[in-house]
């Protein structure tokens, strides 16, 4: 049997236990609830890299533009301290770390939406990868109805969602647990690299609709044709982490600044053994061995874009995301 099959097989099998129910785990707060508060003491590490690509202020009017709330770092970091960035519709967040996830006991990490009501729930696709090349989706349900379609500040019930990030309000994370995802071939889930969040198109619409694991059309709020539209990505928290490294030692040691950056960039803090600098295509553009601290970098002739930094401390590898703009 293929992993697909076993996945679908699983899922469907899973449905059937949930719908004699009669649902999944509800709003946050309520008992039953799966969501987890951003000062959960489960929380060890948050997303330290990130690449966004924006969708459109309403797919079915390319001409409308882009949604322009946020970049990349609003989704660096803790929890409501960066802002958020908004993805508009089919938008796409890749998000980095500087350790790997690991599949543990429940969930393994938790993504942020900042949904400001427990029902307006923008939603999204969540993916993962071990390469940052091949990823594979959680297999999500949507029992929402989908044959009226929820306007732009409609209501959508969180007992009719499960695998989907934006179930719960703002500063509560969705979970999402490696173990659905063991018999996919492509990724090990002992060592996610990469975390990918994509607006859920929620047009009911056959020609721009997007479906869960199951076939059915997930119906969210649509149109939302602001600048704020679509999934709004606060941020990813990370449960289960590689023990390989000790990342937050380290990077509590460490000061990068600023970050984004323009032509100058600092690095300050602990003895630093060497400092690796590439670009998004992994060609490595600054190199030092022993750096005096505080290190400046001159990065004038540096193009706009995201740029990757690996600091060796103590013999363990810290890796950082830095934007250039």
């Amino acid at each position: 049997m293929s992993a697909s099959i076993k996945i679908f097989t699983a899922v469907t099998f899973y449905m059937c236990i949930v719908c004699a129910q009669g649902q999944f785990a509800p709003a946050a707060g309520q008992p039953g609830s799966t969501a987890i508060f951003k000062d959960s003491s489960i929380i060890v590490n948050w997303a330290t890299g990130c690449e966004i690509v924006k969708g459109y202020l309403q797919i079915n009017l390319p001409d409308s533009g882009f949604v322009s709330v946020g970049s990349a770092v609003s989704a660096i970091g803790k929890a409501g301290e960066n802002g958020v960035v908004s993805l508009g519709d089919g938008g796409i967040a890749t998000l980095t770390f500087s350790s790997p996830i690991i599949n543990g006991a429940g969930a393994d990490f938790c993504v942020f939406e900042n949904s400001f009501l427990d029902t307006f729930l923008e939603l999204a696709f969540v993916e993962v990868s071990s390469d940052g090349v091949y990823f594979v989706r959680f297999p999500a349900i949507s029992h929402t109805q989908d044959t009226l379609q929820t306007d732009g500040f409609g209501y959508t019930q969180p007992e009719h969602i499960h695998n989907l990030a934006g179930k719960y309000r703002g500063l509560y994370g969705t979970p999402f647990d490696l173990d659905d995802l063991k018999d996919s071939v492509s990724i090990n889930i002992n060592n996610i690299t990469h975390v990918r969040v994509i607006d859920v198109v929620g047009s009911i619409d056959s020609m721009y609709a997007t479906y869960d694991v199951l076939g059915n059309k997930v119906n969210d709020p649509f149109p939302t044709p602001f600048p704020s539209g679509g999934f709004d990505l606060d941020a990813v928290g990370v449960i289960h982490q590689s023990p390989l490294s000790s990342p937050n030692i380290h990077q509590t040691a460490v000061l990068i600044f600023p970050n984004p950056f323009t032509n100058t960039l600092s690095i300050s803090g602990h003895i630093i053994q060497s400092i690796s600098i590439t670009n998004s295509i992994g060609q490595k553009i600054f190199s030092e061995l022993y750096p005096t601290l505080p290190c400046t970098i001159q990065s004038n002739d540096w193009p706009l874009g995201t740029y990757h930094i690996q600091l060796l401390i103590d013999n363990a590898i810290s890796t950082f995301t830095i934007i250039k703009q």
